[in-house]
């Protein structure tokens, strides 16, 4: 049968083993999704270690941040550097733009900000 595919047979081997496992966790889940006789607080829920595991730690990740070198200059480099860096080029477009208008190269009507 693997022939067929174009695989090996230890390949398609592992191929089947993974889709019978999947199966009988889909049919697990869904035997104790709809399982009747549960609690009514809870119907139609599945308790998930991992995904419990997971929300808890994303519920408490600044309790558990420390501070280093490496996260810092991260920090420094993805937020303050970049501020200050448009921040420079926002003010010197306004420097030169005031200065033009200011030596009379700009003409009032091809100014962008202008009262009338």
């Amino acid at each position: 049968m693997a022939e067929k595919y174009g695989i090996s047979e230890e390949q398609y081997r592992l191929i089947q083993q993974q889709a019978s496992r999947r199966a009988e966790l889909r049919h697990e889940f869904l035997k104790q999704r709809t399982n009747p006789w549960k609690n009514s607080a809870e119907a139609g829920y599945v308790f998930d270690p991992a995904l419990q595991k997971f929300m808890s730690m994303k519920a408490t990740q600044f309790d558990q941040f420390k501070p280093n070198k490496r996260n810092s200059i991260f920090g420094i480099c993805a937020i303050v550097v970049p501020m200050f860096v448009y921040g420079y080029f926002v003010w010197n477009e306004r420097n030169d733009r005031e200065q033009k208008i200011r030596n009379g190269e700009l003409r009032y009507r091809d100014r962008l900000f202008k009262l009338a």
